[in-house]
């Protein structure tokens, strides 16, 4: 027999014909048949059978067709198991036995889902899940004391590891069908957002409260609750109750459906992956949505601080201008912003009006509360009246997520005592609907008599 033609694709049904090779403008339906349908390719070579199989999807049913299918196809050649996963890199460990090889991808497929594994939501609403899930909302905040020893930080690898993982399942979300924070039914990103690149997947999931619904791309475009889906993709930070709601009025109609429902839920960290019965999974996706809403909100936007004087080539020449005169004129009054110093109007007077600028100031419960506020001439909302910004916390602007990352860069600046500079990077979200952006944010943080540490910066963007 011919390797080519002895190709397959191993389905519910048995063998049937390779349609994909996973190449160019196959990838969708090889990735669809791996990675939704949970189907096992083995391409059959002159000396190597290579075996694709994702370990978290494929079926019982399906892995015990594989030893005689192999025996009968790939007689003689050297076994590769590929353990293809949505959301991490590819595995891949050549035997020489068969027998070998089935052994670890039963054994990969058990540690993935079975007793050696992440708990399934059967386990978890049972008792047995992480000690930060249990933990009740409503729980009095312990005091926080100094630390007697820095605690060791994420590894980088582990960190690398969470991007890419990230990124894979935001490539792999652009087939995707969706649920807005309306619960309203989209049938692809593109369809209400300006396209499905990752970035504006991972925006759709952690800024706009969207749901990620994967089905087959056989059933794509039909009623939801006709087809069961195979995955649901929630970030329970952000995700709003609306379509909470209506995702549980889906699992109550899928709630007959034979195949278990799988769960991806974002952490604030990583990505976690569980599975159960659509009607466990609603109760699930209730609780995580419970134990995190009073946690900080995440946020896509990349920021990353600079010193003033050493800011890349590719800051445009009016930016680094205005930080320049801001920075000199800051030093020359010594950061002091008490009454009647002039600082602010002086800094005004450089050209902080003509950028969208800001002071903040820390109220009693050390939350950064806008003091003073001026739009600039970049428009990226429909404006609120500068009065009506005054008074509200950086969290509670129009685009939340971008709140929280100018919060966070502001802490970093009133820690640092100095003037700061912040090159960023994301989607927010404007009068015309969510848009990529690439601006540079100035903290100056100012300091009074009365006070030995800032209690206030002063904030210039430029976009």
């Amino acid at each position: 027999m011919e390797a080519d033609s002895a190709s397959f694709w191993l389905t519910p049904k048995g063998i049937g014909p390779r349609l994909s090779d996973g190449r160019g403008a196959e990838r969708t339906m090889w990735a669809t048949a791996i990675n939704l349908m949970g189907w096992i390719d083995v391409e059959i070579g002159e000396r190597v059978a290579e075996v694709h199989v994702d370990p978290d999807v494929v079926g019982d049913e399906i892995l015990a067709l594989l030893p005689d299918a192999l025996a009968r196809r790939a007689d003689g050649r050297r076994i590769t198991i590929n353990l293809i996963r949505g959301d991490a890199r590819p595995a891949s460990v050549c035997f020489s036995d068969l027998n070998v090889a089935i052994r670890y991808l039963q054994s990969s497929v058990r540690s993935r889902r079975g007793d050696n594994g992440a708990p399934s939501i059967d386990e978890i609403l049972r008792g047995i899940e992480r000690a930060d899930d249990t933990a009740s909302p409503d729980r009095p905040p312990l005091a926080i004391t100094a630390a007697t020893q820095a605690s060791p930080g994420r590894s980088i690898s582990d960190i690398e590891l969470a991007m890419i993982a990230a990124e894979s399942l935001a490539a792999r979300l652009r087939t995707a069908e969706w649920l807005d924070s309306e619960g309203r039914y989209r049938r692809r990103l593109s369809d209400q957002l300006p396209h499905d690149a990752p970035d504006m997947v991972l925006f759709a999931l952690h800024s706009l409260g969207w749901a990620g619904i994967e089905r087959s791309w056989l059933h794509a475009g039909t009623a939801l609750e006709t087809v069961p889906a195979t995955r649901i993709v929630v970030d329970p930070h952000g995700v709003e109750p609306a379509t909470v709601e209506r995702l549980a009025e889906l699992c109550a109609v899928w709630s007959d459906a034979l195949e278990p429902l799988s769960l991806a839920w974002w952490d604030g960290a990583t990505w976690q992956s569980e599975y159960g019965r659509a009607e466990q999974v609603a109760d699930r996706v209730r609780h995580l949505v419970t134990a995190r809403q009073h946690a900080q909100f995440p946020t896509t936007i990349q920021s990353i601080a600079l010193e003033p004087d050493r800011l890349p080539s590719d800051v445009a020449p009016h930016h680094r201008d205005l930080i320049a005169r801001a920075v000199r004129t800051w030093w020359a009054y010594g950061g002091n912003s008490d009454e009647g110093s002039g600082l602010i109007e002086a800094l005004e007077r450089e050209g902080a009006k003509t950028a969208r600028a800001k002071l903040v100031e820390l109220d009693q419960e050390n939350q950064f509360r806008i003091a003073a506020y001026a739009g600039g001439d970049d428009s990226l909302w429909d404006e609120i009246a500068p009065a009506q910004m005054v008074g509200k916390r950086l969290v509670d602007t129009p685009d939340r997520r971008l709140g929280r990352r100018v919060e966070l860069d502001v802490q970093t600046a009133v820690k640092r005592g100095s003037p700061l500079v912040h090159r960023c990077r994301g989607v927010l979200m404007t009068q015309g609907g969510p848009a990529p952006f690439d601006w540079v944010r100035l903290s100056l943080p100012l300091y009074r008599r009365a006070h030995p540490t800032p209690r206030s910066v002063f904030t210039i963007c430029m976009v």
